[in-house]
């Protein structure tokens, strides 16, 4: 019976046996298509997408628009397939790109169905669209309403925070730190970490600061990860002391601090000259187990050579070789090579360059150019150019920093003529001249008495687009000076002054010496008050300049009141 009543259930004619997706619900044809209202096609739309029949969306003829995308995401919210289906269909058209706001819609999407990794792709995109700030304005605000619209999961926030950290761009992801904070929504260690490594590394430790403490109002615990950055944050800011004062808390706050706070600590010492608290910060890693490795042991080398300490760097460095669990590389030895060749004891960075070569090292151009350098520095400049035609047997290579060692070789012997050749062999082989070249050929001239072949050369720079520096501008000033060419130095003060290199005493003193040379004390203490006025505090110079002055222009009583501050 069954038999029969399965038969019964089958078609007369077997060959008129269609399958479901060629039935006529699912049939249309163009001219039917055309007369299609918006409701009606995104039903249409919509039902292809359910069912898994994408390619049936070349079938319709509809013309894609940011509209009509919004409108099929927000009817398949629930149904992350379906969605990202049709968004990568229309991101396929040749004509149309999805906006912000479709991404924004999407990576809500995802997001809330866990696909993390998908999300993670379109954020990428999504971010590769912020060119510039005011997008990123436009972004948040647009993800902030999906959000609202949707009561979707927030990590879309996170995401993009942890995206714009990882590309660099750190004004789009303090603008969405900021945000979140605002919002009452926390970010995620690992992308605040995320932020804090960013702006160390692109110079803006004390943003990192802030943002520090702000994580800390949001709760936000660190981790040994944070404790390392905002140690290397402060160090680099130049505020060592306060970088110790933060170790020192978070380890009585029961927080363990590794081996990377520890270096970045003896690093930041070691650039302010510091020897007496790298010594603290070895003890500390000796009382609390931390081991040391090969960064330590080379910043502390680098230390001792600032201070011209190089026999005590080179005890430093036999201790590392006697001890077989931390072998000197060949920054380590190059350190140490560049230390010798800083107090101009070039037969010890030889027998260091003879050691790094027997122990299989190959000289490379920052060996080379230590050598160069230390030669031309202690008017041994004749071995420097047998040296750089050795270099020419290792198939080594002069590049910008060994040539302007040359040059500015050549410039303290006075052979300007030289320089400038070299100078031509520098364009010949590549290499354009930067604004050290130009410095160094500068004070050559000026050194020799070619004041307007110097005048000559600033005219040059400028015309080939080289920006000039503070040293530039110094330079010349001293040229308008010692020309007693008061009216053309005044001018190019006031161009230092809008150009904004006038920060340090360096460029104040240049022109207060100067001036109080020339007796032209009214001037000098107009631009003295003006370094007050910058917040660019005098120094001995300054004022032992301006007591000169004063007593050479016969003004003893005012000569007395600077001498005490001398």
């Amino acid at each position: 019976m069954l038999r029969h009543l399965s038969r019964s259930l089958l078609p007369s004619n077997p060959r008129r046996v269609r399958p479901f997706h060629a039935s006529s619900s699912l049939r249309w044809n163009l001219r039917e298509e055309s007369k299609l209202s918006r409701p009606e096609l995104l039903d249409r739309i919509t039902r292809i997408l359910v069912l898994c029949r994408s390619n049936a969306l070349k079938c319709l003829p509809f013309a894609f628009s940011d509209d009509l995308l919004d409108s099929v995401l927000h009817r398949l919210r629930l149904n992350p397939t379906a969605c990202l289906r049709f968004f990568e269909f229309a991101s396929k058209q040749q004509d149309y790109r999805p906006d912000v706001k479709g991404y924004c819609k999407l990576v809500h999407i995802l997001a809330r169905a866990r696909m993390y990794e998908e999300t993670r792709a379109y954020v990428d995109e999504l971010v590769s669209l912020c060119r510039n700030n005011y997008v990123s304005f436009v972004v948040w605000d647009e993800l902030e309403k999906v959000y609202r619209d949707y009561g979707f999961s927030p990590v879309v926030f996170d995401m993009i925070l942890k995206v714009y950290a990882e590309k660099g761009m750190v004004k789009n992801a303090l603008y969405v730190f900021d945000k979140m904070a605002k919002c009452s929504r926390v970010p995620s260690l690992r992308s605040c970490n995320s932020l804090l490594s960013r702006l160390v590394r692109k110079g803006e430790s004390y943003a990192a600061v802030l943002v520090f403490d702000q994580m800390a109002r949001m709760g936000i615990v660190p981790d040994m990860f944070t404790c390392a950055i905002m140690v290397n944050a402060n160090c680099k800011n130049g505020r060592v002391d306060k970088a110790m004062e933060f170790v020192e808390e978070m380890e009585n706050a029961g927080f363990e601090m590794n081996m990377v706070a520890y270096n970045s600590l003896i690093d930041g010492y070691v650039n302010c000259g510091h020897m007496e608290g790298v010594e603290r910060v070895l003890k500390m890693m000796a009382n609390k187990g931390v081991s040391r490795n090969v960064i330590t042991y080379t910043s502390v080398v680098k230390g001792y050579c600032k201070q011209c300490k190089v026999q005590k760097a080179e005890k430093v460095v036999q201790a590392m070789e006697d001890d077989k669990s931390i072998v000197p590389d060949e920054r380590t030895y190059g350190t140490l090579l560049d230390g010798y060749c800083r107090i101009g004891k070039m037969d010890d960075a030889l027998r260091i360059k003879d050691k790094m070569l027997g122990l299989g090292f190959s000289l490379n151009n920052v060996i080379c150019n230590c050598l160069i350098n230390g030669y031309c520095k202690f008017g041994q400049l004749s071995k420097a150019e047998v040296f750089v035609s050795q270099m020419r047997d290792w198939n080594l290579k002069l590049d910008s920093y060994g040539y302007n060692a040359l040059v500015d070789g050549y410039c303290r012997e006075g052979l300007t003529r030289e320089a400038f050749k070299l100078c031509d062999e520098m364009i010949h082989q590549g290499i354009e001249p930067s604004a050290v070249t130009y410095n160094t050929l500068l004070k050559g001239l000026c050194r020799v008495g070619d004041y307007d072949d110097a005048l000559n050369l600033w005219r040059l720079m400028l015309e080939r687009g080289v920006a000039p520096n503070e040293v530039t501008l110094c330079t010349l000033l001293d040229v308008y000076l010692k020309m007693e060419d008061f009216e053309r130095a005044l001018l190019l003060w006031k161009e230092i002054l809008a150009r904004g290199f006038a920060k340090s005493s360096i460029v104040f003193n240049t022109m207060i010496h100067r001036l109080c040379k020339m007796g032209k004390m009214a001037e000098a203490e107009e631009i003295f008050r003006r370094m007050e006025g910058q917040r660019c505090l005098p120094d001995e110079i300054t004022y032992r300049a301006l007591r000169d002055g004063y007593c050479k222009v016969g003004n003893f009583e005012r000569a007395l009141a600077f001498s005490s501050k001398c």
